[in-house]
């Protein structure tokens, strides 16, 4: 549990929803050289596992965007465990936010985890459901749905699930498109939430939904978000035009371009009114020096970014 005795009252929470696409960073070997003086080949001895550190680069450009937003908490997927994690904190973000993760069902050890920043004057704790039941086939969701309770005091003043939907990939071939499961994590996290909702406070949900998951051409596993329940989209509510509404460029084995956002904040309406519209965007990333770097317009710049999905940010008035 994360405790922040500061008296400093914040009016604004800035939330960031970010894929870090297989951050792992382990460093184990390190032996308190400056950042800035590890080159990238010295930056992946720092770590004895077979896994390939992310790159310094990649990792340096990721903090950039965390900190140029400003986002008090990051809702982070694609996360190589909480010492990834913490590591990504303590040496590329300077000990400037916590992290917060547990394991979860991932079969590539990409879990979930928060940073929550350490001037933030709230408390925080996190529940996993990684043992939520779900019906046959499916039995567990396939990594989690990572809770995060923030309190003032001893009281309850918002909830944060984060959730990473499967993928459409059937390498098994049992379930096309994967769509069976789809349908029965999206119908689990909405349980959970509606199990939530008895507590009367605000309640986000946020992750990589991998797939469309907005209130138009909804595809259809998560058509049950908008029977269901009064959750919106809050890049949907903040209006942000349609041409800026995407978190991940994808270009088809014939070299189609196509944009789309599969990485969702949702709120209730009934709290649409925290929702500060023009505060609220998908930050693009820029390199370590701080250049933009362009949108992909072929694939092979797509592979320069610090991940493969762009963030959203949402502030809030508290």
């Amino acid at each position: 549990m994360h405790t922040n005795d500061s008296k400093i009252k914040k009016s604004e929470l800035k939330v960031m929803v970010l894929n870090a696409q297989d951050l792992f960073l382990f460093m184990d070997k390190h032996d308190e050289t400056s950042l800035e003086d590890l080159t990238e080949i010295k930056w992946n001895l720092m770590s004895s596992s077979l896994l390939n550190n992310k790159s310094k680069e990649k990792c340096l450009s990721l903090a950039l965007t965390i900190k140029e937003s400003q986002a008090d908490i990051v809702m982070m997927t694609e996360v190589g465990g909480h010492e990834s994690l913490s590591n990504f904190a303590r040496f590329v973000l300077k000990d400037e936010y916590t992290a917060y993760s547990l394991p979860s069902n991932s079969d590539r050890g990409i879990d979930l985890g928060y940073l929550v920043k350490k001037s933030l004057p709230l408390r925080v704790k996190i529940k996993s459901h990684i043992d939520y039941p779900l019906p046959a086939p499916a039995q567990k969701f396939s990594r989690d749905v990572l809770q995060l309770d923030l309190m003032n005091d001893q009281d309850l003043q918002m909830i944060f699930l984060l959730v990473h939907i499967k993928s459409k990939l059937d390498l098994r071939k049992s379930d096309f498109e994967g769509r069976t499961r789809r349908v029965l994590e999206i119908k689990g996290l909405i349980d959970i939430y509606q199990e939530l909702t008895k507590f009367k406070v605000p309640i986000l949900i946020g992750g990589d939904f991998n797939g469309h998951a907005g209130e138009k051409e909804t595809e259809e596993e998560f058509k049950t978000i908008y029977e269901k329940t009064d959750l919106k989209d809050i890049a949907h509510l903040a209006k942000i035009p349609d041409e800026d509404r995407f978190s991940y460029v994808y270009f088809t084995r014939g070299g189609n371009r196509f944009v789309q956002q599969i990485d969702y904040l949702f709120i209730s309406e009934a709290y649409s009114g925290m929702i500060v519209s023009e505060e609220c965007y998908f930050p693009r990333y820029k390199n370590s020096s701080g250049r933009a770097l362009p949108i992909p317009t072929r694939i092979d710049q797509k592979s320069q970014l610090p991940s493969d999905h762009y963030p959203f940010l949402a502030t809030l008035k508290l």
